[in-house]
């Protein structure tokens, strides 16, 4: 799957204070530290780095070959709140978002190149959501980490969204959401709480970005490149539509779905079986009307442009929502 590695409301007012002062140590995240070279099994290889965080963070490697041993060459980079001079410790009751774009190829596919999120902690790997370019997998596993894989969808050179949403559930229980994103599909994993004995990150967890690229004794320009673009870290964001949990008035958006300020989507603004608020449409008139409406303020945030919104107001007046039956 992977490349191996060696290495009573009283009581909520201290929840919400202890929430709040959490994120302002997330918050307090402004740049990247850059590892080079992690692991160095083919020093000869060449690696060329692109820091300009957080837009983009990019590692290639060219040449990773070598025909008496070594298994890997690996860089990485890690969240920092110092300007780079040193990685951001991540604590147990840390609650956030992270979210980037992840392109990864290898040329050639095989041996394995893998990039994506990794969490490194004090005790032991801290586990990877990653994608590879041989098993085309999109999966995450390892140390304190939940398993999630979803479908087997990445290709060589496709550049996909990747996040994970760390947050307390509703049973005071910390737990894990994974996010990915493809030209063509949208998907989340369902909340997993944490198993492990810490129940959650590993307090001096530190959390960023890598790629690996296996030696090839047999092909030498074997290489890889991993570009990291958009990358974000903010508030607890479960349904990952950039609104967080502590405003978005529509929680459970499903995944993708274009929202306004309030994390709404025109779907939930107005439901095909009856108006939000409770009961039924008097008519299909009342419900295309209550669409243009959330169309125009979707317009107005500039949301959409004209042409979408000509085209869903046209779809829904073709639908058969609020008609009698």
């Amino acid at each position: 799957m992977t490349i191996p590695k060696r290495y009573s409301n009283y009581a909520s007012i201290i929840v919400l204070t202890a929430a709040n002062a959490a994120f302002a140590q997330i918050s307090s995240i402004n740049s990247a530290v850059i590892t080079p070279r992690q692991f160095n099994d083919i020093p000869a290889a060449t690696l060329t780095i692109v820091s300009n965080y957080p837009s983009l963070i990019s590692f290639e490697y060219q040449n990773v070959s070598r025909t008496n041993g070594g298994f890997a060459d690996r860089t990485s980079w890690h969240f920092s709140k110092t300007s780079g001079a040193s990685p951001f410790l991540f604590g147990n009751s840390d609650a956030f978002t992270i979210t980037m774009d992840v392109t990864l190829t290898g040329d050639p596919i095989s041996p394995r190149k893998e990039a994506g999120i990794v969490f490194n902690n004090p005790l032991n790997d801290g586990g990877e959501f990653i994608v590879n370019t041989d098993g085309h997998e999109f999966v995450a596993f390892g140390g304190f980490l939940r398993f999630y894989a979803f479908p087997r969808n990445f290709n060589s050179g496709d550049t996909v969204t990747m996040g994970l949403t760390v947050f307390q559930d509703s049973s005071g229980k910390n737990a894990i959401i994974y996010f990915a994103k493809t030209a063509t599909t949208c998907m989340e994993s369902p909340a997993l709480e944490f198993d492990n004995l810490e129940q959650g990150v590993i307090a001096g967890t530190t959390i960023g970005g890598y790629i690996a690229v296996v030696n090839s004794p047999t092909i030498a320009t074997n290489s890889g490149t991993a570009v990291f673009q958009n990358i974000k870290i903010g508030a607890p964001d479960q349904d990952f539509d950039g609104v967080p949990d502590s405003a978005d008035t529509c929680p459970g958006t499903p995944a993708c779905s274009l929202v306004d300020a309030n994390g709404c989507s025109i779907d939930q603004l107005a439901p095909c079986d009856g108006p939000a608020s409770g009961g039924t449409w008097k008519n299909h008139g009342q419900y295309v009307s209550a669409v243009a409406q959330a169309v125009n303020e979707f317009l107005a945030q500039g949301v959409i442009n004209t042409t979408q919104a000509d085209a869903i107001v046209a779809a829904a007046g073709q639908s058969p929502c609020g008609s009698k039956k």
